[in-house]
């Protein structure tokens, strides 16, 4: 289901040989319905002095850049384009990239996955990304704080 892959087979990185990144491939049903999931989803509140606050189009929660358009996403972090499934040998409709963030390649960060989402509504949302395995005795998942405007998705390797 999942497979290891830079965009374009580029090279560099922990990894090296062109394969940085665990790539979740989502077909166009998988991919609406996570995309609904995202705006259904029960977001964080803002504090007082974040309500006004703008937000920095290159730090956006997926959430808020899935407001714009069901598509949206699909040309920003979850674009496939570069990345060939290597069971069919074409283009997934959308992809999910996770990035190896230790030494020891048991953390993986959510590529462009900021989030105001709840902690549990981001455990049932990503869930549902095709390519992982529920967390079991080999990890949990777990979030990393960032400013509090936004949060990082960051789950230990539990991919199939």
């Amino acid at each position: 289901m999942a497979w290891y892959q830079s965009r374009y087979d580029k090279d560099g990185g922990v990894v090296g040989g062109g394969k940085d990144y665990i790539n979740c491939p989502m077909d166009k049903p998988q991919y609406e319905a996570f995309v609904q999931a995202l705006l259904d989803g029960e977001k964080t509140s803002f504090k007082e002095w974040e309500a006004n606050t703008p937000y920095f189009e290159g730090c956006m929660p997926i959430e808020i850049m899935a407001s714009r358009g069901v598509q949206t996403l699909r040309f920003g972090p979850m674009k496939p384009v570069g990345l060939t499934d290597p069971r069919t040998g074409r283009r997934a409709f959308a992809v999910v990239q996770l990035r190896q963030d230790n030494a020891l390649g048991t953390l993986y960060n959510m590529v462009g996955f900021q989030t105001k989402l709840r902690h549990a509504e981001q455990v049932r949302i990503f869930r549902t990304i095709r390519g992982w395995k529920t967390p079991s005795s080999r990890g949990s998942a777990a979030c990393t704080a960032t400013p509090s405007s936004t949060r990082r998705g960051c789950w230990t390797r539990n991919c199939a």
